[in-house]
């Protein structure tokens, strides 16, 4: 009797971690929010250990910009390009280094990048952003959610300000700072759901 509850409970924390964490990247929900989505898991209080490293503080379309986060490993992480003003993203992200992806934030296809699997990344990993050729704010800064484990992450987590460079000829409209199209690959949205049906079948079959 011992070891079917044993294995009862087992199944529930598997599925618990299966439809509540995000290893292969973050969700779309995220895109705005920048919340990993970890049930019952909420933000460190505290000050952030990481610090974000880029190596300009200006931007000009067709000149790229390296982004690094320096600080402990990490194993999740969800990178923007925002201003104050709102949840708008600028710019796109170029080759996602290894265990990165592109996510296809649907007012921005391009301006989010994600982790793609749990393994380390740390501080030689190098995320390259492009500025946007239309709609250049005056003042932009990069934001991070960096995950160190499940249910160890900080929001919030930005850049020094960079400022647009006085020979950009893009104008200050407001409007998406796209560039250019990606369809993404992000999981379908029923997967969750698909995969909590599948355990509560198997708890009840090991009950």
């Amino acid at each position: 009797m011992a070891e079917l509850v044993l294995s009862f409970l087992m199944v529930l924390m598997t599925c618990s971690t299966i439809s509540f964490s995000y290893p292969s990247g973050a969700p779309l929900s995220a895109c705005e929010t920048m919340k990993p989505g970890h049930d019952g898991v909420y933000p460190q209080p505290k000050p952030a250990p990481y610090i974000m490293k880029i190596n300009s503080s200006s931007y000009l379309y067709g000149r790229p910009i390296k982004v690094q986060i320096l600080g402990p490993a990490y194993r999740g992480i969800l990178l923007q390009a925002r201003t104050h003003a709102g949840t708008m993203l600028y710019g796109t992200w170029l080759d996602p280094p290894s265990n990165t992806k592109i996510l296809a934030c649907p007012d921005n296809p391009l301006g989010s990048i994600t982790h793609s699997n749990t393994n380390l990344k740390d501080k030689h990993t190098t995320y390259i952003w492009m500025p946007p050729n239309a709609s250049c704010p005056y003042n932009l800064f990069f934001i991070a959610t960096v995950a160190e484990a499940f249910d160890v992450y900080w929001l919030g987590v930005r850049s020094a300000l960079i400022t647009k460079d006085p020979a950009a000829t893009c104008s200050d409209n407001i409007n998406t700072g796209l560039t250019s199209f990606s369809s993404g690959t992000s999981a379908p949205a029923w997967r969750p759901a698909l995969y909590s049906i599948l355990c509560l079948q198997l708890a009840l079959f090991l009950a």
